[in-house]
């Protein structure tokens, strides 16, 4: 932050991050007085301003298909669809932060909307909405609501100004959308505050719709080059389970100084209650909600989450009440993990074997670890308990196949829709024209813990995964093991040089990518291009990064020109909420 001295009384503060001068006149407005009573900035002060904050602090390196590089090109189309330009966009940052002190003129800005149509979604689940410019009715702002659909004529307030949009929360809704049910809204308690779920209004179909458009948008955003060529995206899988499902919670609390240092006097009887749940998405007035406690971060506090398991919220439970006494023993706060662990046992186990088997889980009040128990056959049961500790060893059962993992360590989360994922993955590595008596193989990178290479070793002679960690290669191979697999090798190695050790014919090869967020890189995309497999599965949980992706490798590769995209879908692994996961497939020409 520089000061400068003004031509006219007072001193004017000047603070310009490099992210704010990229066309949208923010710099020209924050330049020009308002009225004649504002003081009028030196520009060759002000551009030598600039210059120093340009050297002090660096631009951010933002991710293209992250969160925020897709809004961006989330905000570029709305404004395209509506007719206007990005010259017609106007927000003024700049001049909003030289003078976010002056409540009279930042009132202006941050104000409350009336009769705002709701246009479209983000692929983050918030609504986008286009207003006019509080000042200058010839230039206009994209607002994001969260918790507005398409459709709703909302009243929202407007409460923080960025470069590209203005945030605001949800007030009211004036005329609710056609695609809106609040009847349906199963979390009572804290859906409109709680960031983790979005679209519990809407009928599931319609949540799978938005979610194929989410799909499209991602190869139409991140894959233009080719996009005309790709076949339509197929419809989206929904979840067997649409609540209870999710097998993986990380609540978290915080625990603000001033708090910290009433723990160091011994006033604990002081202390307001602090929250343990999940972070806040706004402040909602169109419905009441609980659980909101106002701290530095605001976290909202949780006493149950409708899309965790049932075990999950036993667990939550539990550790709510460990909460109250151990809390003060945190410096600044801490999340808390609680995952779901299954143990197969006969069916006549009783709660006295169970408890003897039993080794590691939340407790109740009577110190005994919670379990909760589910028929999976005529003589075996699962009985599910919820683990707190990192880095205990958790079991899921898919597919009558057991999976051994750590804990905090990276499994699908939501164990209802596994066996649909697994056989769309197996009946799209199936290579054509190979005959039966040939032998065909596998290759998975980025395997963890052998999830799909063991799930789809019996279709084939050899499966060969590879990982980064040495821990997961070491899960996988005791997984093959304990699932009596014999044809699955597992290697570690980076998935950037992996096929300098495969030496399985190409021609009858497949390979399933299934990376993290960040996709994959260029150096093992031109490696899997010189490879040349006969068949790909790409599955993603990012599938703008999957879409980039896809057409780097058909049209920057050595032999991308020869694959074409048999198929694009999503699968929901995560219904009431934006998330969905994409499944691409390609195929040698």
């Amino acid at each position: 932050m520089t000061t400068l001295e003004a031509t006219s009384k007072p001193k004017i503060t000047v603070e310009v991050a490099n992210e704010e001068k990229n066309g949208d006149n923010s710099l020209k407005r924050s330049l020009t007085p308002q009225n004649k009573d504002e003081p009028h900035i030196d520009k060759k002060k002000y551009k030598r301003a600039v210059k120093v904050n340009n050297g002090q602090y660096k631009k951010p390196k933002i991710d293209a298909t992250g969160p925020i590089g897709v809004l961006d090109k989330e905000i570029t189309s709305l404004i395209r669809a509506e007719n206007l330009t990005s010259d017609s966009i106007l927000n003024d940052v700049a001049y909003v932060m030289n003078n976010k002190d002056n409540e009279e003129l930042i009132s202006q800005y941050h104000r409350v909307e009336e009769n705002v149509r709701v246009l479209r979604l983000t692929s983050s689940g918030e609504g986008m909405a286009i207003v006019d410019h509080p000042l200058d009715k010839t230039h206009k702002q994209v607002v994001i609501i969260p918790f507005s659909i398409p459709g709703d004529v909302v009243k929202a307030r407007l409460f923080k100004t960025l470069n590209r949009y203005v945030q605001a929360d949800l007030l009211e809704i004036t005329t609710p959308s056609l695609k809106r049910n609040d009847e349906r809204i199963t979390c009572k308690k804290y859906f409109g505050s709680c960031s983790g779920c979005q679209y519990q209004m809407m009928d599931y179909d319609e949540q799978l719709r938005v979610k194929r458009k989410t799909v499209e948008n991602a190869y139409k955003y991140f894959a233009p080059e080719i996009f005309h060529l790709l076949p339509e995206v197929g419809d989206t899988v929904g979840s067997p389970l649409q609540f209870n499902y999710r097998t993986k919670l990380t609540p978290h609390f915080d625990l603000p100084r001033r708090y910290l240092k009433m723990v160091k006097r011994g006033e604990l009887e002081k202390l307001p209650k602090l929250a343990l749940g999940f972070g806040c998405r706004g402040k909602p007035e169109w419905r009441k909600t609980e659980g909101f406690v106002e701290t530095t971060r605001h976290v909202i506090d949780i006493e149950e989450c409708s899309i965790g398991t049932k075990i999950l919220n036993i667990g939550l439970t539990n550790e709510r009440r460990a909460f109250k006494d151990d809390y003060v023993n945190y410096r600044k706060g801490g999340t808390i993990l609680l995952r779901e662990n299954t143990n197969v046992l006969n069916k006549n186990a009783t709660e006295e074997d169970i408890q003897r088997e039993l080794t590691e889980g939340s407790r109740n009040e009577d110190t005994k670890i919670s379990y909760i128990e589910e028929d999976v056959s005529a003589d075996k049961k699962l009985v599910k308990t919820c683990v707190t500790d990192t880095k205990q060893v958790v079991s899921e059962y898919i597919n009558g196949l057991t999976f051994k993992f750590v804990a905090n360590e990276f499994f699908q989360n939501n164990d209802s829709i596994l066996p649909l994922v697994i056989d769309y993955v197996k009946q799209n590595l199936m290579i054509p024209n190979v005959k039966e008596t040939e032998a065909r193989y596998l290759v998975d990178a980025y395997c963890g813990s052998g999830l799909f290479s063991i799930s789809c070793s019996q279709d084939v002679e050899k499966v060969i995964g590879v990982e980064v960690s040495a821990d997961s290669v070491k899960m996988a191979s005791k997984n093959a093991e304990r699932n009596s697999i014999k044809n699955c090798t597992f290697l570690l190695g980076k998935a950037e040089c992996i096929f300098e050790s495969i030496d399985t014919p190409s021609d009858f090869t497949s390979v399933i990518l299934d990376p993290p967020r960040k996709g994959c890189d260029e150096i093992f995309l031109r490696q899997l291009a010189a490879y040349n497999p006969a068949k790909i599965v790409y599955i993603s949980c990012n599938v703008h990064s999957q879409a980039r992706d896809v057409q780097y490798f058909l049209t920057e590769t050595e032999n991308g020109c020869k694959y074409k995209v048999e198929s694009i879908r999503g699968f929901d692994f995560f219904p009431q909420t934006h998330h969905v996961e994409g499944v691409c497939v390609l195929s040698r020409l």
